[in-house]
């Protein structure tokens, strides 16, 4: 292709490592071709290596001893400025598809986008509500108390430096692509290539697009799950001991289903307007048809009148039959449908077994409560609950070693009958 023609806005992003002068230094490294890359990656170092290191030396706990997975978080960040290099630049391809065939001129091509006072509004809107939430509901005398320069480092610096403004490229980039530019396709008369070699009526472009940002936001799920997940079904520890429950399952089950319903609405869109698109062709040469054959419902009398007309009719046919009504082949679709199942069919199965490790500790619990003694304190008992290994459970008692087994197994049957 040609060099671009058609220009969008740009990021809040790309906005902001200019105002800082971030892309004149990325212009001066090796190998950083996207200036919110390094941008990006200057907050997350001021983050884990500043802010978190200083409330660690200072009594308080560094993020990623609390829990390792913290880290995920910041792999989520780095995600999705990937995700948003990847979705304006495939934005800006399909817009140049529409210009080549007419469908829109360069001007009119990011005129149903968000625009950048769009997305500054965004922004101010999610700064307004966070400082309303940190002052009014937590309060912040609580902040400075409980959080100390963390919290307001992250409060004045992170979050409105760089955390909110990927957030909302993200979802604005998202939203454009799963929402806006299908129910602007659906409003024109975009037209079918029919002659397209991967019988996708050129529409194959779009279909790419939308599954693998999409792939991106279920990559995004899964970081969520690792993040709070991560410590009780891993060998790896932190310090934090509260597992995950309600709110983060029905928080997770929420991104889920959001992300299932967008990813319904483009594909569904987009098979409409082919869908559409092929029929009417279809009629169309259906007519022509019958305008060339005398008695063309008696096919023992049917008499064609222009033999060459018909052939090159009947060429067309063929190519109008051979085009899909949807912007993916059948490995696409079981693709989408993995990434579809796989999140959600994951969560449930580190929430059933969370909880069955909790249901196995108390039961030890239980079972060393009934069972020490105050006037001995010899290990006679250990049991490493993997996957949670941090509720390993010694037991104290007064007892004979055969009898600590058969206690053993007791408790160990009764756990796993009733969870």
């Amino acid at each position: 292709m040609t060099e671009s023609r058609v220009t969008i806005t740009s990021t809040l992003i790309e906005q902001l490592a200019q105002t800082l002068h971030i892309d004149s230094l990325a212009r001066r490294l090796p190998g950083v071709t996207y200036p919110p890359y390094l941008y990006v990656s200057l907050f997350i170092i001021l983050d884990l290596a500043a802010v978190n290191t200083y409330t660690h030396v200072t009594g308080g706990t560094h993020a990623v001893v609390r829990n390792p997975f913290y880290l995920s978080l910041y792999a989520g960040i780095i995600l999705a400025v990937i995700g948003i290099k990847y979705m304006n630049e495939g934005h800006v391809a399909v817009m140049e598809i529409f210009v080549e065939r007419d469908i829109c001129d360069v001007n009119q091509a990011d005129n149903y986008a968000f625009s950048t006072r769009s997305k500054l509004l965004f922004y101010l809107l999610g700064l307004l509500g966070f400082f309303a939430y940190q002052v009014f509901v937590i309060g912040i005398p609580t902040i400075l108390e409980d959080q100390g320069i963390a919290g307001v480092a992250f409060t004045l610096v992170l979050l409105p430096g760089c955390y909110l403004p990927v957030a909302i490229d993200f979802v604005s980039e998202y939203v454009t692509l799963h929402l806006l530019i299908p129910r602007w396709l659906s409003r024109e008369n975009i037209g079918l290539f029919f002659f397209d070699p991967q019988n996708m009526g050129g529409f194959q472009p779009i279909g790419e697009l939308l599954k693998n940002s999409y792939y991106i936001y279920t990559a995004g799920l899964l970081l969520y799950l690792l993040f709070f997940y991560g410590v009780f079904v891993t060998p790896i520890q932190g310090t934090i001991q509260a597992p995950p429950g309600t709110a983060e399952a029905v928080l997770f089950t929420g991104l889920w289903l959001l992300g299932l319903g967008t990813i319904s609405y483009s594909i569904y869109k987009t098979h409409q307007i082919m869908k559409t698109e092929r029929k009417d062709r279809l009629r169309d040469i259906e007519t022509e048809i019958r305008d060339i054959i005398d008695n063309p419902h008696d096919i023992s009398n049917a008499e064609i009148t222009d033999q060459d007309r018909l052939d090159a009719l009947e060429y067309r046919l063929g190519q109008i039959q051979a085009t899909s009504e949807y912007p993916t082949t059948f490995t696409m679709w079981t693709q989408i449908g993995i990434s579809v199942l796989l999140p959600q069919v994951l969560q449930m199965t580190l929430q059933a077994t969370v909880w069955h490790s909790l249901t196995v500790r108390s039961h030890w619990i239980a079972f060393q409560s009934s069972t020490s003694s105050a006037t001995t304190t010899r290990t006679v008992a250990v049991c490493s609950l993997w996957p949670c290994p941090q509720y390993t459970v010694h037991w104290y008692g007064k007892l004979p070693v055969s009898e600590i087994v058969k206690r053993t197994i007791s408790a160990w049957s009764v756990s796993m009958c009733n969870s």
